[in-house]
């Protein structure tokens, strides 16, 4: 399915609806008007009750340096810290992507 791509932190989204404030991309070679395309490998910090949230559905067709892109269709998941560790909050969703920026 066709549907933007995801190139800006805060255009994701954890369980609870709190917007991502930071994520650690290894794309340098594809960028929109607001940063790096997500890929697969792209770490997601929040700031709430879910810490982090890393991909798990990207898009199959549009890759970067061999990597599967994120975009609209993508989920992912936040986890939240727990006495063993890091546990899954929840699906984390792609609800802002870049205008311009198209990919299946």
């Amino acid at each position: 399915m066709a549907g933007p791509l995801e190139a800006l932190a805060a255009g994701i989204q954890d369980p609870a609806g709190i917007r991502a404030v930071a994520k650690v991309s290894t794309n340098t070679r594809v960028l929109t008007t607001t940063g790096p395309v997500g890929t697969v490998l792209d770490i997601v910090q929040f700031p709430g009750p879910s810490v982090i949230g890393n991909w798990l559905v990207p898009n199959q067709r549009t890759l970067i340096n061999g990597l599967p892109t994120v975009g609209a269709s993508s989920v992912g998941v936040a986890y939240v810290p727990s006495i063993s560790g890091l546990a899954p909050s929840g699906p984390m969703t792609v609800v802002q992507g870049a205008l311009r920026a198209v990919g299946m």
